[in-house]
């Protein structure tokens, strides 16, 4: 993955000192050529945020409707330092009663009642008790898994003992 950010970086590097060498020469109106150049200075930026995801750090996107909870953790608000709080949870969406897909980092604003709920999964998960989260909306919509949807502020997380799977008939 550090390759691929050192490649990326140089093309757009490439990219800013080619747009940088039309401009000098070039006839264009003086506001065309800035704005190429604010544009892609702009998409350094823009590129730097979006490529956070993809280094394994947690997304803040919706959490799957089902999911099995592999593990959580929670960073308690600070207000000697001002740090508000976070919850960092790594999923395994569930579809059709199977865990399917790999597993993904998540991040959500500090809640206590979360925390509270976190710290009785854990300690279930350590006697052996799979957990299944449930996520849906404050308002009880379920909440959608598109790609690049961010997380609204407030979801509401149900964890439970995964259930037994049911074996079929012999």
């Amino acid at each position: 993955m550090t390759q691929t950010l050192w490649l990326l970086g140089g093309a757009y590097v490439a990219l800013g000192v080619l747009v940088l060498a039309l401009n000098i020469r070039s006839g264009w109106p003086l506001w065309v050529r800035l704005s190429c150049i604010v544009l892609v200075s702009a998409l350094y930026f823009v590129t730097w945020h979006s490529l956070q995801d993809l280094r394994g750090w947690p997304a803040r996107m919706t959490l799957p409707h089902h999911f099995l909870l592999n593990a959580s953790s929670v960073v308690e608000p600070d207000d000697t330092r001002g740090a508000s709080g976070r919850i960092y949870l790594w999923v395994t969406p569930i579809v059709d009663d199977e865990p399917t897909g790999v597993p993904r980092a998540f991040t959500l604003p500090y809640d206590r009642g979360m925390h509270t709920k976190l710290q009785r999964a854990r300690d279930a998960m350590r006697n052996g008790e799979l957990q299944m989260g449930t996520a849906s909306r404050s308002d009880g919509d379920r909440v959608d898994t598109e790609a690049g949807t961010f997380a609204p502020d407030h979801q509401n997380i149900e964890l439970r003992d995964l259930p037994e799977p049911s074996l079929p008939e012999k």
